[in-house]
């Protein structure tokens, strides 16, 4: 099971408990749970982050490159 969820880490326990189901082992969530926390995998999930257009990518670059050579007291302010 481990491997399986270290190969693909998006996974949740509802479709761990399907996939054993299918293969004729009945478990619980809270088992997989503690079986994968017990081997040193963590449960939680990946979060879906959205990507930059690239619009927002060249905005980035042009304010970067702008403030490239600002002193670092600038700086000091904005934090």
């Amino acid at each position: 099971m481990t491997r399986t969820v270290s190969k693909d880490p998006r996974t949740t326990r509802g479709d761990r408990v399907n996939d054993l189901q299918r293969a004729g082992t009945k478990v619980t969530k809270a088992t997989i749970s503690n079986t994968l926390r017990r081997q040193g995998l963590k449960s939680c999930s990946a979060r879906r982050v959205p990507l930059l257009k690239p619009v927002h990518v060249q905005a980035r670059l042009k304010f970067a490159r702008e403030h490239l050579d600002d002193p670092e007291e600038d700086w000091e302010n904005v934090i």
